[in-house]
């Protein structure tokens, strides 16, 4: 009994000299406090879904990213960034991405841009009164064959399935008019008087294009 009696007293003590400790150290006490607070518990850390091992969303896109920007690609996208009050970084892989299709379908890169220009001045959502639509003036319900790899017409708002479809377009027109790329603009455009005016501003805006490509200073305005 009286071994439970010391052990009491020694406890209190103890107690309170922890007490008189803390009321004339108030800030070791803080600090410490603080610190258990934020190393006692880790934040718990996301886990990869099943069916995507790298945890990456991006993983599970139907379009893939293009290659890497080069440098005259980059100087491209920098100029239609400040031609079109567009942001250069969104531009830069429709750069990229038009290089690689022109090669496929032999045709000018700058050319395939120079249609996204003057068909949409860059913005991906537009529509015309006559039903086309994105970056390449598209008619989803004329072409919805061509957007069942990308998953149907409703992805006409990506702008990157937008160019390749519509790269796909002028391909097939500039071949039926016997490779052509004025006469398949022609076609591209829907013929008419005023094709005329839209192949001379593509060609216009094609030229300005190749031109910052080889390191010109060609102005934004005009």
């Amino acid at each position: 009994m009286r071994r439970l009696l010391r052990l009491v007293q020694i406890i209190g003590v103890l107690a309170l000299v922890g007490l008189l400790y803390a009321w004339q150290h108030p800030d070791s006490i803080s600090r410490w406090s603080r610190t258990a607070a934020t190393t006692a518990m880790p934040e718990p850390q996301p886990k990869p879904a099943a069916d995507d091992p790298a945890g990456s969303a991006a993983a599970t896109s139907a379009v893939p990213a293009p290659r890497s920007v080069t440098g005259a690609q980059a100087a491209v996208a920098r100029w239609i960034g400040a031609r079109y009050g567009v942001a250069p970084g969104a531009i830069a892989p429709l750069v990229a991405e038009a290089d690689i299709l022109g090669r496929k379908y032999n045709l000018s890169p700058n050319l395939l841009i120079a249609v996204m220009a003057i068909e949409s001045n860059f913005h991906p959502y537009i529509e015309s009164q006559a039903g086309a639509q994105g970056l390449m003036q598209v008619m989803p319900q004329v072409h919805s064959r061509r957007y069942e790899k990308f998953g149907g017409k409703s992805a006409f708002v990506d702008p990157m399935v937008s160019l390749r479809v519509g790269a796909e377009i002028l391909r097939d027109c500039v071949r039926l008019r016997g490779g052509s790329e004025a006469e398949g603009l022609r076609f591209y455009f829907g013929g008419g008087p005023a094709s005329a005016t839209y192949i001379e501003k593509v060609r216009a805006e094609q030229g300005r294009l190749n031109a910052v490509a080889r390191g010109g200073h060609v102005p934004t305005t005009g």
